[in-house]
């Protein structure tokens, strides 16, 4: 190719993540919670917490059922969140994500302390999607069957290295599935497919025991 038509191609503008594109938004979920981090602003915190207090708690009456343990969830989840916010880093996926991390996070810690796990968990709780809505916080590749926390442990060992390995990244590193991808080195579609089949397989071992 000639130097001149070189010339006459239109610069090709470098990819930017769904996160750093919603930080120029001043009224973004990664603005605020930037602005905590930065600068403490209450104001933004006042902002994030009632976008997320509702959400929070819908994932605590999911995963604990009980009303008190979910109000007491939001208050402790966002105070999580004013105390690490200077850890977010945009690169790392969006602050819905990061915030429902956190979240879930949290909710097992007072379950732990209190020496009571639920009784029942989905395997759609245990790996939230991003999403706007209260419904977008479960998966949509994966059905409602309900299977036990301990059950779930048990039986990771005995999944194909390659499902085990993306659940690994999504559950036990708690990244996103943009993440995990990178991670791995793999197409997003795949890991979502090894993904799929590594849940479904989870709940055809469980539901083989019971």
């Amino acid at each position: 190719m000639s130097s001149a038509a070189k010339k006459d191609m239109p610069a090709v503008a470098p990819r930017t993540s769904a996160a750093t594109a919603a930080a120029r938004d001043p009224d973004s979920d990664e603005s605020l919670l930037i602005a905590i981090g930065n600068h403490q602003d209450r104001t933004a915190f006042n902002a994030l917490f009632t976008r997320f207090s509702n959400k929070i708690y819908a994932m605590g009456m999911k995963l604990t059922r009980n009303d008190q343990l979910s109000h007491d969830l939001v208050q402790e989840a966002m105070l999580t969140v004013w105390q690490k916010a200077p850890l977010y880093d945009l690169d790392r996926g969006t602050a819905q994500s990061w915030i429902f991390t956190l979240t879930r996070n949290r909710c097992f810690d007072i379950l732990r302390k209190m020496k009571r796990q639920p009784a029942t968990v989905s395997a759609d709780d245990i790996w939230p999607q991003e999403g706007d809505g209260d419904s977008q916080l479960v998966h949509e590749e994966v059905g409602t069957m309900e299977v036990e926390v301990t059950k779930i442990e048990s039986f990771y060992g005995d999944l194909p290295a390659a499902q085990r390995a993306v659940i690994e990244q999504i559950y036990i590193h708690d990244r996103t599935h943009e993440e995990a991808a990178a991670v791995l080195d793999i197409p997003l579609g795949t890991l979502k497919s090894r993904l799929r089949l590594g849940v479904g397989k989870l709940r055809q071992m469980v539901g083989a025991e019971q």
